[in-house]
């Protein structure tokens, strides 16, 4: 009977190991996401001759402020999804000229609007 119950032991033991043992093969991966989201929608709201404080409401703080460049502002948004790995990358750089937007390039767009 002793050497039943030490099997029985030994056996539950040895499978509880494995499970434990398993379980850390299964990592879970976390969405990495940096700078602003742009979308679509919020560049067709933006038009040339905004201030840059009407811009910001729309887009946020610019991920990137070239202190040599001051009238340059570049978003940059990047999307890694941990499940599937998929990147997504999008951009957008805006030129200003005395507080008024002259230029906006993006990769959502098809061409930049310029004055």
């Amino acid at each position: 009977m002793k050497k039943f119950v030490m099997n029985f032991v030994m056996k539950n033991f040895t499978v509880a190991m494995l499970l434990v043992m398993l379980s850390g093969c299964f990592v879970y991966r976390i969405d990495i996401q940096q700078g602003n989201e742009i979308t679509y929608e919020r560049l067709a709201e933006i038009e040339l001759g905004m201030t840059r404080a009407q811009v910001a409401d729309l887009l946020g703080a610019p991920l990137i402020s070239d202190p040599f460049h001051a009238n340059r502002w570049d978003y940059y948004f990047y999307l890694k999804k941990g499940d599937s790995g998929e990147v997504r990358q999008q951009f957008a750089t805006l030129i200003f000229a005395e507080d008024a937007l002259t230029r906006l390039e993006s990769s959502l767009l098809d061409a930049p609007l310029t004055e």
